[in-house]
């Protein structure tokens, strides 16, 4: 009994020596992540995204506020860049924001668009509801708790700016009465009358977060400076500052403290975002992943159009920027921060979140068009029966890791009957057993000689001489299946692949994925088409098994970023036209679309003699955010015989859930149809998801 007492002293003692020994915001939770931003649309609010791995989110109440600005922000009646983190001793959390409405400058009489005046210090229990106190700084010293103390501005009513505010616990503040400890707010702030540029500047606030200090100029390096972060850094012993300069050389940069109250040493000059190049940056959040010594660093890139809102990464010392990529599932996505949440946090607020979307969130009534989780859809109409077929993937495994193909026919593509497994890769194919994916189909009237062989049958019915010949990706190699049925059973029909990553073709890179069938009706001829990277077409022989010549690469890997392409291509012949459309962007991604050009043959991207040029590409399908529709690719598209209507098949996130399961949300997909338009000169009339 009293080993077990001095274990359990001594480890009150080391924990409580841990909390003492605590530099800045106190860290806590490994289950998942808060991105607390800056909407960016409109007047701008502030919104909540969460994730499971800090890189892939999920919109938490459809991307919409989680407060009323109108009550928090009691300047302008808006929110911006939002900074949030917990209270130093985990009772609590807290944020602050800038007050600012770019959107009301005028009414509001002021002399510049990006003008403002004061920030907003906001107090939670819960990150749900919050209580909030605004500084309007051209009141001046009646904002703050000292004003005896020595003031940076003669007169407060010209101050024209108060920008970006974050918050680090500082243990060591002593306040006047012998109070140990305090909030350190941190600033750009500008006076137009008293100062040439935007300086940083600081304040100190109680654990109240209700009383706050006149500010302090943190440090003044002769040109604009903006958009601070600091952190504490183990691996070093300092305090990082991340910094957009607007003087000098302009950029993201890094400098360092001992003090938080400085001094700051002047930026690192030979290590700093630089991957962007001319581009402009700013609104920069550091954290670190749990379990992790290397740190995130999401920041704006603000000259493109659409903003982008970029997450790289950086080494235990805060420096070797690299690996750039956009910020994943976030609608609009702004000037923010990050909060590492326990896995009551995280569940509190997806519950919080489903609540209100389940009250908001209007119900599917015609799609997705099949129960359950599928996705890459080839349809086809059987001439022999008079009705439609759909063959997905069946999706649900992480990974994309299903082993079985199924089907569905329908006589007017609104009722769908399950037809059950067609093909299972464990049973069924000799060479793969793992990773079915994106099968396509044609249905071939052929002689009664290739029938017998094919089949290895004797006896077939006049009239019967009918053949599906059905190619499917498993474990990154495209096979074909063959019958008698659209409905199946199906056969391997070579018992090894049809194509390969060891294709001479394929030195040209991509992977040997999302196969397209398509009979040329001009000539007869039935091609082959597939890739992920590239697209690659081949001509098919008489027996639909083997090529016809050397396949050839109709767009290479460096024309990838130039057409927008990724993958699963699909082919289809329109009033003396082709039209080849695919999918651009990672299928787990939101942004996952479809777009098309328009060529006057099967086999080359050619438009009246000359290369179809990237300007030609369009848009056919994309994200809806006010239905929640994310995801939307991977398609067929299909003539409703004898008639001028024209459908697209494709996959989205299965609504509502999916979108919740961020990265994961690419395994779980819903099979929809709607209409393909086009207009007087043949150009495809962009798509609306339905419901």
């Amino acid at each position: 009994m009293k080993k077990l007492t001095l274990c359990l002293l001594l480890t009150l003692l080391v924990a409580g020596a841990a909390q003492a020994q605590q530099k800045g915001n106190l860290q806590r939770g490994d289950y998942g992540y808060l991105y607390c931003h800056m909407n960016d649309h409109g007047r701008a609010w502030t919104a909540y995204a969460l994730s499971r791995d800090g890189f892939h989110y999920h919109d938490l109440l459809n991307g919409d506020s989680i407060f009323s600005d109108y009550k928090v922000a009691k300047i302008e009646g808006a929110t911006r860049d939002a900074y949030i983190c917990r209270k130093h001793d985990g009772t609590g959390y807290l944020m602050v924001t800038t007050d600012m409405n770019v959107g009301r400058f005028k009414d509001l009489k002021k002399k510049a668009e990006w003008d403002n005046y004061g920030i907003n210090l906001l107090r939670s229990d819960d990150l749900i509801h919050w209580q909030s106190l605004t500084f309007d700084y051209r009141k001046g010293l009646e904002n703050f708790c000292d004003p005896e103390s020595p003031s940076v501005y003669k007169d407060w009513s010209t101050v024209n700016r108060v920008w970006a505010p974050q918050v680090q616990w500082d243990a060591d503040y002593t306040w006047p009465d012998g109070r140990k400890g305090g909030y350190f707010i941190y600033y750009s702030m500008w006076n137009r009358d008293e100062e040439k540029y935007d300086r940083m500047y600081y304040s100190y606030a109680d654990e109240t977060f209700t009383q706050l200090t006149q500010p302090k100029l943190l440090f003044d390096w002769g040109y604009a400076t903006i958009d601070a972060d600091i952190n504490w850094l183990d691996s070093d012993q300092q305090w990082h500052m991340m910094i957009k300069k607007e003087g000098g050389q302009p950029g993201l940069f890094t400098a360092t403290a001992k003090n938080l109250t400085g001094p700051w040493s002047e930026p690192v000059e030979d290590d700093y975002v630089s991957f962007e190049g001319k581009k402009k940056c700013e609104g920069v959040s550091a954290f670190q992943l749990a379990g992790h010594d290397d740190w995130v660093i999401g920041y704006i890139e603000y000259s493109s159009r659409p903003r982008n809102y970029r997450l790289c990464t950086a080494d235990k010392f805060m420096r070797n920027f690299k690996s750039p990529r956009n910020i994943e599932g976030v609608n609009a996505p702004q000037h923010g921060s990050f909060l590492r949440l326990t896995k009551e946090e995280y569940d509190r607020l997806q519950a919080w979140s489903d609540g209100y979307e389940l009250a908001r969130l209007a119900p599917n009534k015609n799609n997705p068009v099949i129960d359950g989780l599928y996705a890459d859809p080839e349809i086809l109409y059987s001439e022999r029966d008079q009705k439609y077929y759909l063959y997905p993937t069946t999706d649900g495994q992480e990974n994309w890791d299903n082993h079985d193909f199924r089907c569905y026919s329908s006589t007017d593509m609104k009722e769908w009957k399950y037809e059950g497994v067609i093909f299972d890769l464990e049973k069924d194919c000799q060479w793969a057993n793992r990773k079915a994916w994106a099968p396509c189909i044609v249905e071939r009237k052929v002689s009664k000689a290739v029938w017998k062989k094919m089949m290895g049958k004797k006896k077939v019915k006049k009239g019967d001489e009918w053949l599906y010949f059905y190619y499917f990706v498993a474990e990154d190699k495209i096979g074909v299946a063959v019958s008698d049925n659209p409905a199946g059973p199906f056969k391997d029909a070579l018992g090894k692949p049809l194509a390969t990553k060891e294709l001479p073709i394929m030195k040209n890179g991509g992977a040997t994925i999302d196969p397209d069938v398509f009979q040329d009706p001009q000539t007869g001829k039935y091609y082959l088409y597939w890739g992920n990277g590239i697209i690659v077409a081949a001509e098919l022989n008489d027996d639909m098994i083997s090529f016809k010549g050397e396949p050839v690469v109709l767009m290479a890997r460096k024309d990838k970023a130039r057409f927008n392409y990724n993958e699963g291509c699909y082919v289809f012949y329109r009033n003396g036209l082709y039209y080849f459309t695919w999918s651009e962007c990672d299928t787990r991604s939101k942004n996952y679309r479809v777009r098309y050009a328009i060529s006057d043959s099967p086999t080359a991207l050619v438009r009246n003699g000359q290369p179809v040029t990237a300007a030609e590409k369009t848009i056919i399908l994309q994200r809806d955010n006010d239905r929640q529709i994310f995801g939307t690719g991977h398609h067929a598209v299909i003539q409703k015989p004898g008639t001028g209507e024209w459908y697209i098949v494709y996959h989205r996130f299965q609504r509502p859930q999916a979108p919740k399961l961020d990265w994961s949300a690419g395994y779980n997909r819903e099979v929809c149809i709607d209409r393909l338009m086009f207009d007087k000169d043949g150009k495809i009339i962009p798509v609306k998801p339905t419901l």
